[in-house]
């Protein structure tokens, strides 16, 4: 004999809070997992998965702080200037950076990445 499922009220809508979004949203972006795998272990249809995406990547994208942007690079050929060509080694290529605030810094590629990061962003004021 077949089960019989006898419901006896009507059900409401769930309610998820954002961080329930969130960190279902943040399962389905694992490697080896599907929208469908998620939204099926959840109990939620997958077009509700794309859409808590779409909503929290146009909530992320409008509070995005004004001063976060992509910046112009610019590639050169020719040797940077004689104050940067000088810190670095002979043969060595440098980079140059120019900050928004006029500070110019020169880096050889053997630059540790953590001070240089500490040091730009102090530069920056952060």
């Amino acid at each position: 004999m077949a089960a019989v499922e006898v419901i006896t009220s009507v059900e409401r809508r769930r309610r998820w809070s954002r961080d329930e979004k969130l960190r279902i949203v943040a399962e389905s972006a694992r490697p080896g997992r599907t929208a469908s795998q998620v939204a099926r272990d959840h109990g939620i249809a997958p077009g509700q998965l794309f859409t808590w995406r779409r909503e929290l990547l146009s909530e992320a994208l409008a509070g995005a702080v004004v001063g976060d942007r992509f910046v112009p690079v610019a590639v050169a050929n020719e040797p940077v200037a004689a104050a940067c060509a000088g810190s670095a080694g002979v043969g060595e290529r440098a980079i140059e950076i120019r900050l928004p605030n006029g500070v110019v810094i020169g880096v050889s590629n053997g630059v540790e990445v953590e001070p240089l990061r500490r040091v730009l962003s102090a530069l920056a004021g952060r």
